[in-house]
């Protein structure tokens, strides 16, 4: 199959990976903002915006009674520090269903509902560890799935913070809920098993892919624990991917804390524009990013940011829920319906011990200074590149 060339490509270039992850993981968690990287990313969200708007087309008519609908809703960095889990311990384990009751109506209610897993979950077999190395309690799987996810994306620069037996502990523990998972796998078969979701007789598959893993060791043997962001193998596999389903949304884990997106994001996100890949969701960053409207096919957004996390900054703060819908008429054709983006807060430390992720719309009612100007801030930053998408105060 065409996944099996990963073996010689992220054999051949680990070493490189795991130097370039030690460098970029020194920038991971920090939430700094540099000016350096506004002005950088200014120039190229210039060029992107102007290229964008040339080839952006309006979508043709579509008779809804011979088309058929499907609406995706993708949820940014669930990111539990120790101060998370703190908030979520019980008698009985750890119960995070508190944290989410503001928003979990709006997180399950659509066709498919994906998250960022961004640390390992074997806390309860290997112990518990907050950053640089994360695990964290396996309860946080039982939440994400009463929420309505159903699938997380696994693959991210933390998936190695307990080697290659954290990576497989925290794998079985998504198994062992039934969630499906993409990015980190426990074998080549399951490597090589395509994750695709049907819902209203549209087929979705995903792929998922990370910068590296912070330095930490990826086995030799064992790469497929983290399927690595590589140039030449990323068009071949979502070309492969498109030939099984009718929709296909590729994942990416990385770029820096910056408003706009860097170089390399940019890149990585026209390498799968190119190889045919319908929406590209991206992460890492852990505040905002914008959307992205390539064509009445193709969108996606550089970073949803974190959803649930303990980092303080008011940008690690921010968040929101990502909504995607397509369409596809009688002749198979799919075509981007809409896109929208509900913006969220995520309360802690330090200015409380609780945590909870709440509507930004609802932010004066808990108190929070400043709501209308966030939501002005983060309605321009999102629609930045294009209009395309509507910042919405709630998802229906």
């Amino acid at each position: 199959m065409v996944r099996q060339k990963v073996k010689n490509s992220l054999n051949s270039k680990y070493v490189i990976g795991l130097f370039f992850g030690i460098f970029i993981g020194l920038l991971a968690g920090c939430g700094q903002i540099t000016q350096s990287q506004q002005s950088s990313s200014q120039e190229e969200a210039n060029a992107v915006s102007s290229d964008t708007d040339e080839e952006a087309t309006t979508s043709e008519a579509t008779n809804e009674k011979e088309s058929q609908k499907i609406t995706i809703r993708s949820i940014g960095d669930i990111l539990v520090h120790d101060t998370v889990y703190y908030d979520a311990i019980t008698a009985d384990g750890y119960d995070f269903a508190h944290m989410f009751e503001p928003v979990k109506e709006y997180i399950g209610n659509a066709d498919i509902t994906t998250a960022n897993l961004e640390t390992i979950a074997a806390a309860g077999e290997l112990g518990f560890s907050n950053y640089p190395l994360f695990n964290v309690p396996e309860e946080i799987i039982d939440e994400l799935k009463a929420l309505g996810v159903d699938l997380v994306n696994n693959g991210t620069n933390h998936t190695l913070d307990f080697g290659s037996v954290g990576a497989h502990s925290s794998i079985q523990a998504l198994q062992d809920r039934d969630m499906m998972y993409v990015g980190s796998y426990e074998s080549w078969n399951d490597y090589n098993t395509p994750r695709i979701i049907e819902a209203n007789g549209i087929k979705v598959g995903f792929l998922s892919y990370s910068y590296g893993a912070n330095g930490n060791y990826i086995p030799e043997d064992e790469a497929y624990l983290l399927s690595l962001i590589d140039a030449e193998l990323i068009p071949l596999e979502i070309e492969h991917l498109n030939e099984q389903v009718d929709l296909s949304v590729v994942m990416f884990h990385n770029g820096y804390d910056s408003i706009l997106p860097s170089e390399e994001q940019l890149s990585i996100m026209q390498i799968a524009r190119d190889a045919g890949a319908n929406f590209i969701l991206g992460g890492h960053p852990h505040i905002l990013q914008p959307f992205v409207y390539y064509n009445e096919s193709q969108a996606g957004i550089f970073s949803h940011g974190n959803f649930l996390s303990g980092q303080y900054q008011l940008e690690e703060k921010l968040g929101g829920i990502v909504e995607y819908t397509f369409l596809k008429d009688s002749d198979g054709k799919v075509t981007l319906d809409n896109m929208r983006f509900m913006p969220t807060y995520n309360f802690g430390l330090p200015e409380q011990s609780d945590y909870l992720v709440i509507p930004l719309a609802d932010g004066a009612d808990y108190g929070l200074a400043d709501a209308d100007y966030l939501l002005d801030m983060i309605t321009e930053r999102m629609t930045y590149f294009t209009d395309k998408v509507e910042v919405v105060d709630y998802l229906d």
